[in-house]
């Protein structure tokens, strides 16, 4: 049964604002092997917790030290979880029937599906796409490139970061559920997936270079094999390289592996004048 004399506790708008800010800043600035990122949790959950208990400092030492205990997830998509702690935080503070187990248990179950969602989306579609972007510019000298993915990455973060706790927030335990029954999670997936590929091809093309001395004599005149091949294919030498190179990945290859190969066979081909 609710508690009526604590009804009228109430987290504002600022207030998920702020802490939100404050996982952004410090979700890995105490970061450590032990607890993770428990310490940049409980910063996040401080004044928070301090607001909805403001003359019961033991239950601001209780929350503190439940949020202290071992956590990790993806910082960014991840925050899904941290909206749906302040939200039962906040309905525990107003005397609703929700235990400490309840918030420590979500927190467990949730953290690990919710890092893979994230390193996917973020660590293995977005950041390639707009590092590949950002590589061209920066090979030529442009501060673009490096201006461009500092302003791209510090966006990203703080966008979806502010996102994912509001979303959390005010849809509660749902809101897991509502995001992957939404489809969302697909239809990012597939969209960096596609901008992966087009990236994947322009580097393809502006990055792997292969010259070879091989010059044949045609009509009198000695003619480049590469100038002569990119006649009849374009860019077909880089596009070898790359498919001989991820299919050799598929096969179970080891990358470090692969570009060993690629180095080896660079420094024999440029030793014997077979390339340049």
């Amino acid at each position: 049964m609710a508690d009526n004399s604590v009804k009228d506790i109430s987290l504002t708008s600022r207030d998920i604002h702020m802490a939100t800010l404050r996982w952004w800043l410090m979700s890995h600035m105490a970061y450590n092997y032990q607890r993770m990122q428990a310490g940049g949790f409980a910063s996040m959950m401080g004044p928070l917790l301090k607001k909805l208990y403001p003359d019961r400092p033991e239950e601001v030492i209780a929350g503190l030290k439940r949020h202290m205990m071992f956590f990790n997830t993806e910082p960014r998509w991840g925050a899904v979880i941290h909206g749906i702690t302040i939200a039962l935080e906040e309905q525990k503070a107003k005397g609703e029937d929700i235990s400490e187990e309840t918030i420590v248990d979500l927190k467990s179950s949730l953290m690990g599906p919710l890092a893979g969602i994230g390193d996917t989306i973020s660590g293995a579609l977005y950041k390639p796409v707009l590092l590949g972007i950002c590589l061209g510019w920066a090979a030529q000298g442009s501060l673009l490139g490096p201006l461009l993915f500092t302003i791209g990455m510090l966006g990203y973060d703080f966008t979806i970061t502010r996102l994912a706790v509001r979303k959390g927030y005010q849809l509660g335990t749902s809101a897991v559920t509502t995001i992957l029954a939404g489809g969302l999670f697909e239809k990012l997936t597939t969209f960096f997936s596609i901008m992966g590929l087009f990236v994947l091809g322009i580097m393809v093309c502006k990055f792997i270079t292969v010259d070879v001395a091989f010059a044949p004599v045609i009509a009198g005149k000695p003619v480049a094999f590469k100038t002569l091949l990119d006649q009849i294919v374009p860019k077909a030498l880089p596009l070898a390289i790359t498919l001989i190179s991820w299919r050799a990945i598929m096969k179970g290859y080891r990358v470090i592996n692969v570009l060993l190969c690629l180095f080896a066979f660079a420094l024999a081909g440029g030793a014997l004048g077979i390339i340049q």
